[in-house]
């Protein structure tokens, strides 16, 4: 069964459950605790300015679980550092709607959308970003911050 044509049905069917929530974790009946151990390697990469090793594995992690946003908050921030900007700004967008409450995505993406000098997605992207933080104080430097970016933004587009 080497050849792909003897198996006509079996991408049809994961297709059709990745389509109705599942994951490609489940498909391959991965534990969680092997992802969350996946998550530290690439969290300890990130952390130690290894970007491209983190890009690699939480790219691998969000193809296991398409539904889980610290895996593509991790990959774009790791984007973001290798100056992938438009990627950046793509995989943010994709987090942001996986939290509805976590300002993180949402300020990143407006720093990305800045690099690429997208004044309008930057300000729209920043106001998500204070939206969101305004909500809790856990989040008090990430409010700082994004509105600082939308006082540059607005500078900008005048």
């Amino acid at each position: 069964m080497d050849n792909k044509a003897d198996q006509p049905t079996s991408a049809p069917l994961w297709l059709a459950y990745l389509a109705k929530g599942g994951t490609m974790k489940e498909i391959r009946k991965m534990d969680q605790s092997q992802l969350d151990a996946m998550y530290k390697v690439a969290f300890a990469r990130f952390n130690s300015g290894q970007f491209s090793d983190a890009l690699k594995v939480f790219r691998h992690l969000c193809l296991l679980d398409h539904t889980c946003y610290s895996y593509f908050l991790g990959l774009g921030l790791s984007q973001y550092e290798l100056s992938q900007f438009a990627q950046s700004a793509a995989t943010l967008a994709h987090a942001e709607k996986l939290d509805a409450k976590d300002p993180r995505a949402s300020l990143m993406m407006a720093k990305s959308f800045v690099e690429i000098e997208r004044w309008e997605l930057a300000q729209k992207a920043s106001s998500e970003a204070v939206l969101r933080a305004s909500h809790s104080a856990r989040w008090k430097d990430e409010l700082q911050q994004a509105k600082k970016l939308i006082r540059y933004i607005d500078n900008k587009l005048q």
